[in-house]
């Protein structure tokens, strides 16, 4: 335990003036001004005030302690007690949530379709197993907003006969749609997106507009912006807690999590809404971007891959994730979408940070035990 390695896995580090103080990690493969770390900084300061000192971290910022893909081992073996994982990275360890993915395409709206999956991987016992058997509980959820795919190429991607060979960066299902419209997809993680931009690797990236120039500098490697409305990326936890932690806190403090989870939610969303527009006309007005809609010929072609089953989505989830009875997780999942069209849709300001939390807390922390949920 002498060792820097010795006191991460013992989740200890003697802070000055504090005899044995303990401070827990939390970590993020995303740079610190990306708008989940942001999230994760206010929910961390949030749950240290709240518990008087109790449970403090300390955040690890834009891969300091672990690579992208290493997150979901990482968390579930304690090196630190909390973290962000992208569920598309490890689709082997997680084929549920990415078996999931493409009914953002059937639901576009981000806050709606955070809100199911949420709802979804803290309820449905198989999707929840999932993560608990890394060792880790799924805490929140969210949903990034819809897709543009950011291009450094001579022209603006407008038309289908540009896809055939375009390489994009994409994840998942819309690496599904990517091919099938004639492209290659390239599973890369966010972080080289700028370098693979730069130097070639791909000729553009799915990645919601804050990339531009809030939560990323792509603006400053790419030209063009193509307005594609793609489905975002919702099918990962806001937050993923190492068990044993989680398992060791008292009810109380359970308690406060959850309702810290709902408004970090909320305050996520806003904040994706909030940068989306300012991310695309800083780009224009500082780095010349421009932005362009999709032509007929791509809108066609993507609407009647939606209508011919999502790029067979069932096929996907059956033989890329050996999902067995696709259609019986998709019945499981679509009452859960169905449930929060009807909330959010009934609300009169579904970016009211105040009232996107009660309706958070109310239909999905509300309904579970704090003493119970996920404890070992």
């Amino acid at each position: 335990m002498n060792t820097l390695k010795g006191l991460l896995m013992a989740g200890v580090l003697a802070l000055p003036g504090a005899a044995m103080a303990e401070t827990y990690r939390a970590s993020s493969w995303l740079p610190d001004n990306e708008s989940t770390v942001v999230v994760m900084r206010w929910f961390t300061d949030q749950l240290e005030q709240k518990t008087d000192g109790d449970i403090t971290f300390e955040v690890f910022s834009s891969g300091a302690l672990m690579p992208p893909k290493s997150h979901l081992t990482g968390i579930g073996d304690g090196v630190v007690q909390l973290g962000f994982h992208t569920s598309g990275y490890t689709p082997s360890d997680v084929p549920i949530a990415n078996a999931l993915a493409g009914f953002g395409f059937i639901s576009s709206d981000p806050v709606t379709i955070g809100a199911a999956w949420t709802d979804f991987v803290m309820h449905d016992d198989a999707q929840k197993e999932e993560f608990l058997e890394h060792g880790v509980v799924p805490m929140g959820g969210f949903s990034t907003p819809t897709y543009p795919i950011i291009c450094n190429t001579k022209e603006p991607i407008t038309e289908l006969s540009q896809m055939e060979g375009l390489k994009v960066r994409s994840l998942g299902l819309i690496g599904k749609l990517v091919s099938d419209l004639g492209g290659v997809a390239v599973n890369i993680p966010a972080p080289e997106i700028y370098q693979a931009l730069q130097t070639g690797q791909i000729d553009c990236a799915g990645i919601f507009p804050s990339y531009l120039t809030v939560d990323n500098s792509l603006a400053e490697v790419a030209k063009f912006s193509t307005d594609m409305k793609w489905t975002g990326s919702y099918n990962s936890p806001l937050f993923l807690i190492n068990r044993e932690f989680w398992s060791d806190l008292d009810t109380e403090d359970r308690a406060t999590v959850f309702e810290l989870a709902a408004r970090a939610q909320a305050r996520l969303q806003i904040l994706y809404e909030d940068q989306q527009q300012l991310s695309f006309d800083q780009a224009v007005a500082e780095h010349g971007h421009t932005v362009v809609q999709p032509g007929e010929s791509i809108q066609t072609a993507v609407t009647e891959w939606v209508e011919n089953g999502v790029g067979d989505m069932a096929g996907v989830a059956r033989d890329t994730y050996g999902i067995e009875d696709p259609e019986a997780l998709f019945a499981r999942f679509q009452p859960y979408v169905t449930k929060w069209e009807e909330l959010i849709g009934g609300m009169d300001d579904k970016f009211d940070e105040d009232a996107l939390t009660a309706m958070l807390m109310d239909n999905i922390y509300n309904t579970l035990d704090p003493a119970e949920y996920a404890v070992e």
